[in-house]
């Protein structure tokens, strides 16, 4: 990705973006599932499942989180799901489609969250997948390990 950074944009997610974000949240799991030797009408089958379970859960738990969906060029390239509390403001959910990986736009999307957090004066915090390679990236920009269940581990960062 050579492009600027400057040419990401955000928009509210919309009933219309479904079928691309099961895309990204498909884009994003399902390895290990092959390492079970599952075939791919299953592993797809089964990420359809989580995703919808998924969906459900972030409907009920955060109803005032604000659902976007990162833009390039008019292109759909990823997700940004923040629920702004009284408390905190909470990263929820953060992917970007395989092709924009590893080119600076999480990085981006965090500094502005951390600016955010930083102006008004409250932690940044969200839940990761412990074996999630963006692991050492939240560490990188000052995010540290709260607490941690068996696949999760709690982050957070204060201004």
């Amino acid at each position: 990705m050579d492009e600027p950074l400057n040419s990401i944009e955000l928009r509210p997610a919309t009933a219309e973006d479904d079928a691309f974000l099961l895309e990204l949240y498909k884009s994003s799991r399902g390895e290990d599932l092959r390492g079970l030797g599952w075939d791919e009408q299953r592993i797809s089958d089964f990420l359809e499942m989580q995703y919808q379970a998924q969906q459900r859960f972030f409907a009920n738990e955060y109803t005032d989180a604000n659902n976007q969906i990162i833009v390039r060029q008019d292109t759909p390239i990823g997700r940004l799901l923040v629920d702004r509390r009284s408390d905190e403001i909470r990263c929820v959910d953060i992917a970007l489609m395989p092709d924009y990986r590893n080119a600076r736009i999480g990085t981006q999307l965090f500094r502005e969250l951390q600016h955010e957090a930083k102006q008004i004066r409250k932690p940044l915090r969200l839940q990761i997948i412990r074996f999630n390679r963006a692991v050492n990236l939240l560490e990188r920009l000052g995010f540290v390990r709260t607490s941690e269940t068996g696949t999760h581990f709690q982050m957070e960062w204060l201004p």
